[in-house]
This record gives structure tokens, sequence and C-alpha cells, in this order.
């Protein structure tokens, strides 16, 4: 039976395993070495447990444990060919673990396939990841300024897709953040807002997804209950029926304890 645990979502740290109950794989590894460990075990699960470490992009709420983990367990990482090189010539990567280049063509880890598609994210080269178990398949799609093409197709027809819904266009004008950091965060290479979010999770409904949680939510920007509330209206609008077409959560930042077994 496939699993799916977001061991941390926020703008803070990302880390999420998906596989069964005896082995899969992290996508990202954004919380300290002893965090990820203590993840892992609420959730039932051990370090031995993680294959492979997918990596979406550089930046460190994706990356913080990564380095320590790795080597300590010795799992290998994938990643893009531009976050591949920004992490070996910044000293994240080391001889204790394997690291390479997932291309377009993707690759088998037990008895999974991982492939990726570009994101529009101010980084060397994000990339979402298409997750194919034996009876279900995942997609993960967060850091990206634009729900574009590329996106959409790397992920249509999931079972479950993990889809940004980073903060609220309200709260993110009127909060704390200066100017040249809201106009970022805003832009096609910064992050999505709420209501992009909810209209991409109705394109995805339509594409035969029928569970969706809501991630990566910032901290200052936005609140559970307005992520929510956003994507559950426009599904709502739609016409789509909660419990009966779909099943809508959002991760928490930390929630190690919550697998969704499907």
């Amino acid at each position: 039976m496939a699993r799916f645990c977001t061991l941390c979502s926020s703008s803070s740290g990302n880390s999420t395993y998906i596989g069964t109950s005896s082995e899969g794989i992290l996508v990202d590894a954004g919380m300290n070495c002893k965090q990820l460990c203590l993840a892992l075990d609420r959730a039932g699960l051990t370090p031995e447990s993680v294959k492979a470490i997918f990596i979406t992009h550089e930046h460190s709420d994706h990356i913080l444990g990564m380095r320590v983990f790795a080597s300590k367990f010795g799992i290998p990482v994938f990643a893009s060919g531009g976050t591949l090189s920004y992490l070996l010539t910044h000293g994240h990567l080391n001889e204790k673990f394997r690291h390479e280049i997932i291309t377009e063509k993707g690759i088998a880890v037990g008895d999974m396939f991982v492939s990726r598609f570009p994101t529009s994210h101010d980084a060397k080269e994000s990339c979402g990841y298409r997750i194919e178990l034996p009876d279900r398949t995942v997609g993960i799609a967060t850091d990206t300024g634009v729900f574009s093409d590329a996106v959409f197709n790397g992920i249509m027809g999931c079972d479950l897709v993990l889809l940004e819904s980073n903060y609220d266009s309200e709260m993110l004008r009127t909060g704390p953040y200066d100017e040249l950091l809201k106009r970022r965060i805003r832009s096609e290479t910064g992050h999505l807002s709420n209501d992009d979010c909810a209209d991409a999770a109705v394109r995805l409904l339509e594409s035969g997804t029928t569970r969706l949680v809501l991630g990566h939510l910032s901290r200052e920007n936005n609140t559970p209950e307005l992520a929510y509330k956003w994507t559950h209206s426009s599904l709502k609008r739609a016409g789509a029926q909660e419990s009966t077409d779909y099943e809508l959560s959002v991760a928490e930042p930390v929630n190690s304890k919550r697998f969704t077994v499907f």
C-alpha cells in the first residue's frame, strides 16, 4: 500500500516521504539530520527506509539536512544538473554518498519510478517530481511562480498531489516584508498564491487527481484556514464535492505522525 507523509512543509523547511512502510524516498531534506531522524521515527520509519533523496532545488529550506543525513546513512542524492552543480560548488556534496543527475528520462528506485519536470523558481534548475508506485502515482509541485504547462503535464493524472499554496495575496500586500521581497514572491519565479493554487487544483481534479495536499505555506503570509478555503471554494464552484470527488488537506509545518495511505 502506498504511503505519503509530509515530514515538514513550510517556508522554514520541507521534506516528504513517499513509498511503503518498509522503503521509500524523500523529496527534499529541509530539516537538520536529528530532526529528520526524529520525524521519521514518529512516522514509524527508520533512516534505513529511505533509499534515495530527490532535491527540488538548492534553497536552504529544502537541503538543510541533506549532506549530514545522506553522509551518515549512505543515501544517494539525485537532482537536476543545475542544482547538483550548485550543491557541488558550495560544498553540500561529498564522497560519503552517491550523487547523480536525474535526467528527464527519470530513474527507478526499487519498485518506484521517479521523473522530474521544470518549475519556475529563482534557483539554478528547480524541478518538481512525479513518483510512480506499483499502484499509485504521486506528484510534488512546490516553489514555482506559475503553474505552467510543464508543471501541469508533469503531475496531471497523479492520484495524489502536493501542491504549493504559499501565500495569501492580501496578507502579503499588507504584511511586514519589504517591497523587494514582496515582488520576488509574487513574480513568475517566486511562489504560488492561494488563488493560483485553487485554479490549478480544478485542472488537476479534471485530470484525475483525487487527493490534494496543500503545502509550503508561508508562516508570515498565509494560514492553513485561508489556503484550504481558497481551494475548497474553487473546487466547489467547479461542481466537485469533497469526500465524494476529492479529499483535501493542508500539510502542517511538522506533521510526521500522519500518513496518507492510499
